[in-house]
């Protein structure tokens, strides 16, 4: 890493790493509990990558080398629970496979990992666990309730902050993103557009509005940011983007208990 990669990465220390909370669950719990849970473990892909990208960088803060191991026993047994109570569920032949790729892919990814950091497992992992993202959401076909619009749309800007700011840790690495500028554009984008449709979403109580509006705001500062060239990016980009995943979280909880 040259040097000034390592006075950025310094500056990343203090707020990108937090710790990833996998808390564990029951194999009895609720259908609507596990589809919830199975929602942030997508996500959660992202924090596992954002975690092995902190100690590859040789972050001290929170000790990501020492933390990854544990975050990644957390998820697997987590996720070995979700998959077994999915598949006993589960009868769609099609859901069913996605389930079993979802596995397979798991399986390598929690190898890589457990290994030493290098530039070719990181992009293996984003690539993994993109996969992941999609497949993980085969469950969904268990769904009893016509679920609302809104709560989907939380899931996807939760992720956006996560897939930038991974994008970013991954070229201050050093690795080589052809379409880095592009792919980051395209998540601002796509941020804008699930936003705009949380806002006009009709049932938001104020609550809900003022947690749009923080996020909001702390977006704009998060692009604001990524477009400007100084060693203040890394650290503010960062602080916004946890800002943002824990707004958008919030949001999901109180879609989550609204009965329309």
């Amino acid at each position: 890493m040259q040097r000034r990669d390592f006075v950025l990465a310094s500056f990343l220390t203090p707020w990108l790493l937090s710790a990833v909370e996998i808390e564990p669950i029951s194999p009895d719990l609720p259908l609507g509990k596990a589809l919830f849970i199975n929602c942030l473990q997508r996500t959660q892909t992202q924090q596992l990558l954002k975690e092995y990208l902190m100690a590859a960088l040789g972050s001290s803060y929170k000790n990501p080398k020492e933390e990854l191991p544990k975050s990644v026993e957390k998820y697997d047994k987590r996720f070995r629970v979700l998959y077994d109570y999915f598949m006993k569920r589960l009868q769609d032949d099609a859901a069913r496979k996605k389930m079993e790729e979802a596995k397979r892919l798991w399986e390598e990814s929690k190898a890589m990992l457990l290994a030493p950091p290098s530039k070719e497992n990181a992009l293996k992992l984003q690539e993994n666990f993109k996969k992941m993202i999609h497949l993980l959401g085969a469950p969904k076909v268990l769904k009893t309730k016509k679920s609302f619009q809104a709560v989907a749309k939380t899931g996807h800007l939760c992720r956006e902050p996560l897939f930038m700011s991974n994008l970013y840790l991954m070229k201050l690495w050093g690795i080589d993103i052809p379409d880095y500028q592009k792919r980051m554009e395209e998540h601002i984008a796509n941020f804008h557009k699930n936003l705009t449709f949380l806002k006009n979403y009709p049932h938001n109580t104020p609550e809900i509005e003022d947690l749009i509006g923080k996020a909001q705001r702390n977006f704009i500062f998060f692009e604001m940011m990524y477009k400007q060239n100084h060693t203040a990016i890394p650290t503010l980009i960062s602080k916004k983007a946890d800002d943002i995943f824990t707004n958008i979280q919030t949001i999901k909880k109180l879609y989550g208990k609204m009965v329309l």
